[in-house]
Order: structure tokens, then C-alpha cells, then sequence
């Protein structure tokens, strides 16, 4: 049973650098022992970092563009020439056409199936270990289930109805059929209520694992959204939303971080990360690539730095403008305007020879509409870039910014929306809405009086924006079909139906028993 665990973990090459964040052994394990594995506790370390190391499968390729291109939070613009256009499949996304056939969609389904399979088999792998103690080896199998859980989540809130694997098959392998999202919704709250209080304490020694902070965050989540999901559940959804968070606000550990920015730096190890991506500039795999998504090819010039980047993912234009720009996260959040090349003070220009001024809005050039469809080319330049975790003068390939899943602030505002969403105690929601305000303004001059959900969304856009939520908040406010980009003259698609998207025709074509989403195509 071993020797197959181990070999099918080797060739799908789920052993990798263990995650710099966490107290694990730093080690890269190219090739394992397949006779003599998981009898040591630097394996078995091994064995963990490769599940904690799928989470660079979620951000900030593949779910991100699901979420916030998905959503009214981002878009991916077809740059002059047809950079981007990849088959028309960032417009699908942004118009809300997409099929089983487009890639971002079957490439998010594969990365989350082999991530749930990777966890499967850890926990399969320590369940059995004989090396560790039985105290340990429970709070290990806990957070490798809270990783299982939390892909688990990922799946149903964007398919709605998945395969619920829960078991590593060694040999004679059954394909699994599809189950409904009211059966996944009910064996995650089971599963995470079990585990919740099993998993490791938040603390510094802890940072970077599922902890029981992240246990109670991700049933906050479940709770807020069971409502939008169409899910049945006895009780009050809201209130347990709102207990769940509670549960999170008690712990000692956790602290909204005076300085906003400390969320994202460079080597800052933030306390108001609740559900932690480690990443490291030593990756090699699934790294964070977010410049090169992002900035022009040309910018690695205003940041000292030698990255090549791609000219990607910008922000949709009536985003941009709900922030206010005496809001600090304003700047901290775009990058808008003249590009100088950090060596020489000049102006940096794009391959046009156009100044590289990055604007926010966004206009497609005169007879370049694609495929019969608005969707045209827009210039180099257009469209305000991601600014939010901040570019190393010495980064290359990898950034080593750490990207928190989950964190403090929102739990503020999942509190403060539940409450609102009850009838709840609107004083206390107001002061959870202003406590963020306060800390991104560094006063309280700009607290509400009174909080609404209409402030409550607009809040968690301009605190969350790239954190991949914009999808799944839209559909929670009723804005989904609303993107904001409403220059382009793009419509969205419409249809109850759009608020999952179609499973891939890729998985299908491995597991026929795989049944197509209502509304689209069968398969």
C-alpha cells in the first residue's frame, strides 16, 4: 500500500519545496524513498508541505481569473496585435459565454481535482504513520483535512455540483459520479465543525497552516453564502456566519495590522492572516507571477528589477472609479499613470513607441472587434495594473509576497454583512464597517454612520480588490451580470443558470459518469 501511495505522489510530481512559512523542514524533495517513506518526521513534514504547496494552484492564476474577471472586479483585454485574446477565452469570461472548452475553466477544475487528490493521499499516508503520536498525528490530519475542505469549498462555490472524493483509492479506482451542491454544502459544515477544533492553535509557530482560525473563517464563509447558493439549511445561516466569526474575533492571535499595506509586503508576516499561500521568490512551480499578469513588458524598468512581464490582468474602468482617492488604498491598490525607467528618469514607452502611461479607462481601437462579437483590441498602455503587493527591485521569476486567503478585515465585514443580512445589531456592524475605514484613512473621518449592505459591499471592494472575491461577492449583492466596464459596449450574458460555471469538458472526457451543469450543453 505504501509503495503505490508514494509512487503515484512521485509521478505526479506532488512533492515539491515545502512551504517556506511554516515551521516544516525546508527541503526539496525531488525523488522519496518509495520502500522506506513516512517512517521519519522530516517525511512525513514532506508529506504535508506538498498539500499546503496546492494552494499555489488557487492564486493568482486560475480561480483569480474565475473570481474577479468573473466578476466586476478585473478584466483581461485583448492588447493590440491579439496579445491575450488565447482563443477568446478571457472574453468569454469577462461576457459571461463561457463553455465547457474554455481553458481557464478546465484548467482551475484540474488543478482543484489533483489538489483534492494530493490531500486524499497525505491523509491516507498519516492515518497510517507509525512515527508520529497520536496527539500530533490528529492536529496533522485536521489541517490536511481543512485543506481538502477549503479546495472542496472552492469546487461547489464555483461548479456547484462536484465529484465529493473523500477517500485515496490505491488500487481499483471507481470514477466518482457527481453530487449536488446541497449534499457537498452539508459534508463541509459537517466536516469543518468536526475538525474545527482539532486543528492547531493560531500563532506565529502556526502561520502558514490550517489552523482553527481558518476552520471557523471558511464556515464563515459557508454560512454567508448559503443563501446565494440556493443551499437548505435548518438554522439560521447568518447567525452562524456571525458566530463563526466570532469564534475567529476571540482568538488572541489574530489582529487587525495598523498598517494596511503589511497584508501584502515583501517578507511581512502578517497576524491578520488567517488562511496563508507561502510564497517564496525560490519557487520554481506554481509561482506568484502577479507582475508579469500584470504590468507591461516594459515595466520592470520602474521597479529596478528584471522580470519580463507579460501585460495581462487590469482593473475594470468603474471599479477603479468607486475609490475614493484620498483613500490610501487607492494608490496602494492600482497602478495608474506615467511609467520612468527607474535608472535614467526618463519616460518608459510601449512597443508602440506611445508614452507608458497606464490609464484607467479602457477603449477598444476602431475595427478590431473580434469573432463577430464587441470584443475588440485595446492599446498597450490601457487599463489601471495591480499594485497591491509591492515588486522587489530584485525579483526575477517568483515573487515572495505571501497571499492571505483569508484575513482579518474580512471577517470584519462577513460579521458585518450577516448581521445586517439577520436584522441584526446594526451599532455593531457599523463599528466593524468603521474599523476598517479607519485603518485604511488612519482616522475617522470618513466612518459611516450608519452601515447598510450597500456599504458593505462597497467596503470589501475597496479592501479586497485582487483577493478573488468579486465573483462570489456580485452574486451574494445581486450584481453578477452587472461588470463594470460599461464603456465597452460588451454585455454580459444572463441566466440564473451563469452563477456556476460549466464543468470541464477535460474531466468528462476522463469520467463519463460526470453529469454537464443545467442550462449548458450535455455533454
Amino acid at each position: 500500500m505504501k509503495k503505490k501511495i508514494i509512487s503515484l505522489i512521485i509521478s505526479a510530481a506532488w512533492i515539491v519545496s515545502i512551504p517556506s512559512c511554516t515551521n516544516l523542514d525546508e527541503e526539496v524533495y525531488d525523488q522519496l524513498p518509495a520502500n522506506d517513506f513516512g517512517n521519519t518526521t522530516v517525511e512525513v513534514n514532506a508529506l504535508m508541505g506538498t498539500v499546503y504547496n496546492t494552494l499555489k494552484n488557487y492564486w493568482p492564476d486560475r480561480f483569480m481569473y474565475l473570481q474577479d474577471c468573473g466578476g466586476s472586479m478585473s478584466v483581461t483585454p485583448t492588447r493590440v496585435g491579439g496579445d491575450w485574446y488565447d482563443g477568446g477565452q478571457y472574453r468569454e469570461i469577462y461576457m459571461h459565454t463561457w463553455t465547457a472548452q474554455t481553458g481557464v475553466v478546465k484548467n482551475s477544475w484540474s488543478a482543484a481535482s489533483s489538489s483534492i487528490g494530493t490531500c486524499n493521499a497525505t491523509i491516507d499516508m498519516l492515518e497510517k504513520s507509525a512515527v508520529m503520536a497520536d496527539a500530533a498525528k490528529t492536529l496533522a490530519i485536521a489541517s490536511m483535512r481543512g485543506i481538502r475542505a477549503f479546495w472542496i469549498y472552492a469546487m461547489m462555490d464555483i461548479w456547484g455540483n462536484i465529484p465529493l472524493v473523500t477517500a485515496y483509492q490505491a488500487t481499483g479506482k471507481v470514477l466518482p459520479s457527481i453530487s449536488p451542491r446541497q449534499e457537498v454544502f452539508g459534508w463541509l459544515v459537517k466536516e469543518v465543525t468536526e475538525i474545527a477544533e482539532q486543528c492547531p492553535e493560531a500563532s506565529s509557530a502556526n502561520y502558514g497552516k490550517f489552523t482553527k482560525g481558518s476552520a471557523y473563517a471558511l464556515l464563515a464563509k459557508l454560512y454567508l453564502n448559503a443563501e446565494a447558493w440556493k443551499v437548505n439549511f435548518s438554522g439560521n445561516a447568518y447567525q452562524q456566519a456571525i458566530d463563526a466569526c466570532d469564534k475567529v474575533l476571540g482568538m488572541n492571535y489574530y489582529v487587525l495590522e495598523p498598517d494596511w499595506k503589511t497584508n501584502f509586503g515583501i517578507s511581512d508576516r502578517s497576524r491578520e492572516g488567517i488562511l496563508t499561500i507561502c510564497f517564496s521568490n525560490q519557487d520554481t512551480d506554481n509561482q506568484n507571477q502577479m507582475m508579469n499578469r500584470t504590468l507591461h513588458y516594459a515595466d520592470n524598468l520602474s521597479d529596478g528589477a528584471s522580470y519580463g512581464a507579460w501585460n495581462g490582468i487590469c482593473a475594470q474602468p468603474d471599479y477603479v472609479k468607486l475609490f475614493d482617492t484620498e483613500d490610501p488604498r487607492y494608490e496602494g491598490t492600482f497602478r495608474i499613470g506615467q511609467r520612468y525607467n527607474k535608472a535614467t528618469g526618463e519616460i518608459l514607452l510601449t512597443g508602440y513607441q506611445d508614452p507608458l502611461n497606464y490609464t484607467i479607462d479602457i477603449s477598444f481601437i476602431e475595427g478590431s472587434r473580434r469573432d463577430g462579437t464587441p470584443w475588440g483590441d485595446v492599446v498597450q498602455e490601457a487599463g489601471a495594473r495591480c499594485q497591491k503587493w509591492p515588486y522587489a527591485s530584485n525579483l526575477t521569476n517568483a515573487m515572495g509576497n505571501h497571499f492571505h486567503i483569508f484575513r482579518l478585515s474580512d471577517i470584519y465585514l462577513t460579521k458585518a454583512e450577516a448581521l445586517l443580512r439577520a436584522g441584526g445589531d446594526v451599532a455593531e456592524a457599523t463599528r466593524l464597517l468603521n474599523a476598517i475605514r479607519e485603518r485604511a484613512y488612519g482616522n475617522a473621518t470618513h466612518n459611516y454612520e450608519t452601515a447598510d449592505l450597500t456599504k458593505v459591499a462597497l467596503e470589501r471592494k475597496f479592501e479586497l480588490a485582487w483577493e478573488a472575491w468579486s465573483r462570489q461577492d456580485d452574486i451574494r449583492f445581486g450584481t453578477f451580470e452587472t461588470p463594470a466596464w460599461s464603456s465597452s459596449d460588451c454585455p454580459r450574458s444572463t441566466g440564473e443558470y451563469l452563477k456556476v460555471y460549466p464543468i470541464s469538458q477535460d474531466a468528462w472526457q476522463t469520467n463519463n459518469k460526470l453529469v454537464q451543469n443545467p442550462n449548458y450543453p450535455a455533454f
